[in-house]
């Protein structure tokens, strides 16, 4: 099914000639290359995921120690903040506070392990600490005995210590059915405290591995290290990066072509947060990415499924009037995207709405959300694109503008008020005026005129610009003030 916001009787005046917007096809995606951690055959994170795409900096990274290597965790400041350390052999858990629940883990069932050792160094100044956690669990859950609830031990580290082999000891044997360990290192207290960081905070580990087990935990000795998969994002397209909690895919599930955009909205802990795309280009760094209008354009398309049950997404559409050096929003549309199995198409006319509404624009900005943000967001909802575009419609009267060249003209010019425009025939229709510094400060309605006087008398000297608008065309003007 064709979802249209084409008038007919505009589709019936000519014939629509396509330009892809910029990678709207969603074809064209970068590779960013990460950073290197220990080789783990199961899942495994560290701090480095919620910086590096933003910092380029690391706070976990391999040391030399005795024959082989060791991992280091490291508070760091960047800029007015300090970021702290943590490596996880499995992955982020989703609540606060003590209520954990990491999900992976190290593949394990031994029931008669009693604790784990590990060589260590580390510095905490002052009264600051960081902490490891193990947990144990059983088909995703925690299970058995704990220091710090079902399955899990918690051990505090403070203070200054060279490298020594420590013993953790759980008191007991776990002596019940689990097949997942997993376990944590922080250089911060990141779970009973809220207090501020210290930077230079750290600690080395190495020779990790259980005490009275048969299980062997992998690349214990921190010795292999490889390169953490690269990531791919969508060329000219603004999306979030978000290493631990990814907002988009790359889709093999396109309307045409090979591949296509999905926006997911996320889960944290049950309250869904929508993911956000914007195409173009954005003039200056954290600017708001716009496309370029040509006179042309006047039909916006693109491809959708939106794979929800109760939910909707949205198109935001945007069109802005440079002004100087800035971007003035002078028109807004929304457009609602229901759930659908298959891909829809859905087509935007654009050039009548602005005309209806008396607004001129140079540029567009298209973003699309995964839910929308005033409505009921559904965790996991997804929403595939494909085959954005801007379109060129060839309408009656552009034909007539073909056969009816015409300028405007300015008299006197410069002039101290009172200007007259000769429009070159009688026409119908309105003007713009744009001040010296490129704001608009009157619009003007006319109907059966050849000539419309308009006066600048009290306004400051300078140049100004007179937008003509009706049924053959736009024309500018401009006007010297004295």
């Amino acid at each position: 099914m064709k979802k249209s916001l084409l008038p007919l009787a505009f589709l019936a005046l000519g014939t629509a000639a396509s330009a892809q917007v910029e990678n709207g096809d969603f074809e064209n995606w970068t590779k960013l290359i990460l950073f290197e951690q220990p080789f783990m055959t199961f899942d495994a994170i560290s701090s480095n995921y919620e910086i590096f795409v933003e910092t380029g900096e690391t706070n976990v990274v391999q040391v030399e120690h005795e024959d082989g290597s060791a991992i280091r965790l490291e508070n760091i400041q960047i800029g007015e903040d300090v970021t702290p350390a943590f490596y996880i052999l499995g992955g982020t858990p989703d609540q606060v506070g003590e209520d954990l629940i990491f999900p992976g883990g190290i593949p394990a069932s031994d029931p008669n392990v009693t604790g784990f050792s590990v060589d260590m160094s580390y510095d905490f100044p002052g009264e600051s600490s960081g902490f490891i956690i193990v947990q144990f669990k059983m088909d995703g859950m925690p299970v058995g005995t704990g220091n710090m609830g079902t399955g899990t031990f918690f051990f505090p580290i403070s203070g200054q210590q060279d490298w020594e082999n420590e013993i953790f000891d759980f008191g007991t044997t776990i002596d019940v059915q689990y097949n997942q360990v997993v376990f944590g290192f922080a250089t911060a207290d990141l779970i009973g405290s809220d207090s501020d960081f210290p930077a230079g905070s750290w600690m080395e580990i190495d020779n990790l591995s259980f005490i009275n087990s048969s299980d062997e935990i992998p690349n214990g000795n921190f010795d292999v290290w490889a390169q953490v998969p690269p990531i791919f994002y969508p060329a000219k397209v603004d999306v979030e990066i978000d290493l631990l909690n990814p907002t988009y895919v790359q889709s093999a599930d396109a309307a045409d072509g090979d591949l296509a955009l999905g926006l997911v909205t996320r889960d944290f802990d049950g309250f869904a947060e929508p993911s956000k795309a914007m195409l173009g280009t954005a003039e200056t760094e954290g600017g708001i990415p716009t496309i370029d209008l040509i006179e042309e354009h006047s039909m916006l398309s693109f491809d959708y499924k939106y794979l929800a049950d109760n939910d909707m997404a949205e198109a935001v559409i945007t069109f802005y009037q440079e002004s100087g050096e800035f971007l003035l929003p002078v028109y807004g549309k929304v457009i609602d995207l229901e759930p659908t199995a298959t891909y829809e198409s859905v087509q935007y006319s654009f050039l009548d709405e602005l005309a209806e509404n008396f607004v001129t624009a140079n540029k567009i900005s298209i973003e699309f959300v995964s839910s929308k943000m005033d409505g009921n967001p559904e965790p996991n909802s997804l929403l595939l694109l494909d085959n954005v575009e801007l379109s060129g419609t060839l309408s009656l009267f552009s034909f007539i503008r073909n056969f009816e060249p015409y300028q405007v003209t300015a008299y006197p010019n410069p002039t101290m008020g009172r200007v007259t425009f000769d429009l070159g025939g009688t026409k119908t229709g309105f003007y713009r005026v744009y001040n010296t510094q490129g704001y608009q400060i009157d619009m003007v309605n006319f109907q059966q005129k050849q000539k419309v006087t308009h006066n600048l008398l009290g306004m400051p000297s300078g140049q100004y610009t007179f937008r003509f608008y009706h049924e053959n065309g736009t024309r500018i003007a401009r006007v010297i003030k004295n």
